[in-house]
């Protein structure tokens, strides 16, 4: 299937920049009218946040889809029936300000930690509060809660970097990572799914606005590579979180950032 021409740069400048806008304002959809039919349809708030979530899904994947066709974003799965399992935890990497929309276009029932700044955005707020994101000032809360998601059958998506992937870092070399999404992983004896997202050119970095786009569409390439289980680690430290943790946690870099022989 031959894909079609890329816009004229001007006009595809025009396009993204239209099409960010309106993924920023679609978030007043749920103040109306997804927020009411969400009330009236679901009495159960699980199934209504499940329900809210599907939403979100089928949102992000239109966008994912016309980043496409305007031939600013081409997006690549790898192993894609990795995604399909419930009950989850999946660890990417971080390269591009779209890696999370990508991620939950691909689960139905997927959660995310967001920073607590969004809930005081006005544009924002309802659909994370809609969708049940945890925020990342929940402390031990965040733990009980996430718990009761993953034994629902919701997936998480985590970046362990806490922020993007630094534009200049060199192959083989890795970013700290936080040990939260490993925590979560050893507490409720799930296993951790690292996930590689390639960007190339890199597009949408902390370093990179939007409106500076590459001279070539950039190609996300979206990986799971094998879980890593979280017994070997638990029994190596007797049970001590922190230090399986980290041991987990370097397991996980290891998958991420090594470079890839072929």
């Amino acid at each position: 299937m031959t894909r079609p021409r890329r816009l004229p740069r001007p006009l595809l400048l025009l396009c993204t920049g239209f099409l960010f806008l309106v993924f920023g304002l679609a978030g007043l959809l749920f103040y109306f009218p997804f927020g009411p039919w969400l009330r009236l349809r679901h009495n159960d708030p699980g199934e209504r946040t499940r329900a809210a979530r599907r939403i979100v899904c089928s949102w992000f994947g239109i966008f994912v889809k016309l980043c496409d066709r305007l031939g600013a974003v081409r997006v690549v799965v790898k192993n894609p029936e990795a995604f399909e399992r419930p009950g989850q935890i999946f660890a990417p990497n971080h390269p591009s300000l779209i890696d999370v929309v990508v991620l939950l276009s691909l689960l139905p029932n997927g959660t995310t930690v967001v920073k607590k700044a969004l809930l005081g955005n006005f544009f924002t707020r309802a659909p994370i509060r809609a969708a049940g994101y945890l925020a990342n000032d929940l402390g031990t809360e965040a733990l009980d809660r996430a718990r009761e998601e993953l034994a629902s059958g919701a997936s998480f998506v985590i970046f362990p970097e806490g922020t993007r992937t630094p534009h200049d870092l060199k192959p083989g070399e890795a970013p700290r990572l936080h040990r939260g999404v490993a925590v979560l992983a050893l507490e409720t004896k799930t296993p951790l799914t690292p996930v590689r997202i390639t960007a190339e050119p890199r597009w949408l970095t902390k370093e990179v606005a939007w409106w500076h786009l590459p001279e070539t569409p950039m190609t996300l390439t979206v990986e799971a590579l094998p879980s890593l289980p979280v017994e070997p680690h638990l029994n190596r430290y007797n049970g001590r979180i922190v230090l399986a943790a980290r041991s987990l946690m370097r397991d996980c870099s290891s998958a991420l950032f090594t470079p890839e022989t072929h």
